[in-house]
């Protein structure tokens, strides 16, 4: 392989630590940026059933053709995945530079013991900093924070969770914790996607303009390519969401108004009650 020019790159294992280093987690999403295409290429050539399925060991010899074919196809038919622009090359050159950088504020945070003690943190209600968290749009969201769009993605569903509602542009109760020592410092319980019982922490810094830094106890929390799905997500409802003046709720969202509760409801019956009067005739 590396004579033909090419690195073959493993990502990290934790081999029982509860956290990538700053490192590790830069040069996976560092590759990540890059082999995403790959990813999404096999994606269109796998929606063909035929090789979307298990291929008998018969039809090996001709495999190769076969996927010329399809390959043809979507060249000549399908639209490019993606195509470059400034952005992208602003976004690179922005990778390039946090590549080799180290997590400082996640040593702040050490050294002031703001990372698992509870004692230095009081919650408050999101409205309670609506004036001093700075109001971003999702591009500058993209371009100065996630570098890419797929934990913006996944924002609403985290907000969603914490807020326990898929209307986030009403009243709603979006509960964060505000350091005591540093009030410029905020973190926001976050339910994990994976399991059931775990939470997580995501610390962010912020002045009125912009984030400044942020950290979070999941194991990709290190990174400073990026960063993780629930550091974005508070950071997208804190300075964008909550702005917005119409929602827009999953349609599942709206299913519980046309439930009632069993158990509040009176015991039906197949009878009729002595004391109704039947209509006359």
């Amino acid at each position: 392989m590396e004579s033909l020019g090419l690195n073959v790159v493993l990502p990290p294992f934790l081999n029982g630590r509860r956290q990538f280093t700053t490192t590790e987690v830069n040069q996976s999403k560092y590759v990540t940026k890059v082999r995403w295409v790959v990813e999404a290429v096999n994606s269109r050539i796998k929606q063909f059933k035929y090789l979307a399925n298990t291929i008998p060991n018969s039809a090996l010899p001709h495999l190769e053709h076969d996927v010329s074919i399809v390959c043809a196809i979507i060249n000549r038919y399908r639209p490019p995945i993606k195509t470059s622009n400034a952005e992208d090359v602003a976004i690179a050159e922005k990778m390039i530079l946090l590549r080799s950088r180290k997590n400082n504020f996640e040593k702040f945070l050490q050294r002031n013991n703001l990372k698992k003690s509870s004692s230095k943190w009081h919650a408050i209600n999101h409205i309670d900093i609506i004036d001093e968290f700075p109001i971003l749009s999702e591009d500058e969201i993209v371009s100065n924070i996630t570098l890419g769009t797929f934990q913006l993605k996944r924002a609403r569903s985290y907000a969603e969770e914490n807020a326990s509602t898929t209307d986030l542009t009403g009243s709603v109760n979006y509960t964060i914790h505000r350091c005591q020592e540093f009030p410029d410092i905020i973190r926001v319980p976050t339910q994990s996607a994976h399991v059931s019982r775990a939470q997580y922490h995501p610390i962010i810094r912020f002045t009125r303009e912009e984030i400044l830094d942020w950290w979070c106890d999941c194991t990709a929390g290190n990174c400073v390519i990026g960063c993780c799905s629930h550091i974005v997500s508070a950071i997208w409802f804190l300075s964008f969401e909550r702005w917005q003046t119409q929602s827009s709720p999953k349609p599942s969202g709206t299913f519980i108004n046309f439930v009632a509760d069993a158990a509040a409801q009176q015991e039906l019956s197949d009878s009729t009650n002595d004391d109704e009067t039947e209509d006359e005739d």
